[in-house]
Order: structure tokens, then C-alpha cells, then sequence
């Protein structure tokens, strides 16, 4: 399974805050709030082999670790759906963008574990072409 660098990580939070348009996200890719917790979801979950616990711990660590000072939920969406999609099955997230969103909030509120986030992801995804 392709590993993820923590360069790779910032570059990909610097696209989705330069494409937002949001006022607030002005100025603020690459920005790091606590780069060490990006370093240790990064680690920790690059040696993780199901790619279903893998995008839930990266989700979650990161949506809960705020690592970024913007961003963080909308990087670990990207994060998750990537390792799903880059498996031999080609997994997709099928949910729609308000339930992603709903979901995610929910995580960052502290209401939805890393088991949460597992169970979902069973759910909501499926196999891709």
C-alpha cells in the first residue's frame, strides 16, 4: 500500500486552501498548529495494512489533532478517500457531500470515535470500477 509523506500531506492542504475561495483560509496553506501531531498520524498510520482502519485512524487522528491551523477536516476527508481509492478494489466514499460533511463535524466535536469512523466508512463505501 502507497505509504503518504508528510510533505505529500502539506502540499495536498496547501491545493484545498488555495482552490476554497473561503476568506478566512487566506494565507493559511501550509500553515502547521501542531506538526508533530501530523508527523505521528502519518507514521503510526502508514504502517497500518487494512485500508479500512488505516482511513479511519488518518481521519480521525487528524481531524482531532488539528495539525493544521485551517483545513483539518477537509485534508482528512482527502486523506481517507485517497487510501481507499488507491486499493486494488478502488473504494469510493458513496456518501453525499452533506453527510460527509455532517459526519466529519461530528468527529472534530469529539462525538465519533476512531471505531465510529471505522463502522462508517464500512457502511457508506463501496467498491469502485
Amino acid at each position: 500500500m502507497e505509504e503518504f509523506t508528510v510533505e505529500e500531506v502539506i502540499g495536498y492542504q496547501v491545493e484545498i486552501i488555495r482552490a476554497s475561495g473561503v476568506e478566512e483560509d487566506r494565507g493559511l496553506e501550509g500553515r502547521l498548529l501542531n506538526p508533530g501531531n501530523l508527523d505521528f498520524v502519518i507514521a503510526v498510520g502508514n504502517r497500518i495494512p487494512d485500508p479500512f482502519e488505516r482511513a479511519a485512524f488518518m481521519l480521525h487522528g487528524i481531524v482531532t489533532g488539528h495539525p493544521f491551523v485551517q483545513g483539518n477536516k477537509r485534508i482528512a476527508f482527502l486523506l481517507a478517500a485517497l487510501i481507499l481509492l488507491r486499493t486494488p478494489e478502488r473504494y469510493v466514499i458513496a456518501s453525499s457531500d452533506a453527510e460527509n460533511n455532517a459526519f466529519v463535524r461530528d468527529v472534530a466535536g469529539g462525538d465519533k470515535t476512531r471505531k465510529d469512523v471505522l463502522d462508517w466508512l464500512h457502511v457508506v463505501v463501496k467498491r469502485g470500477r
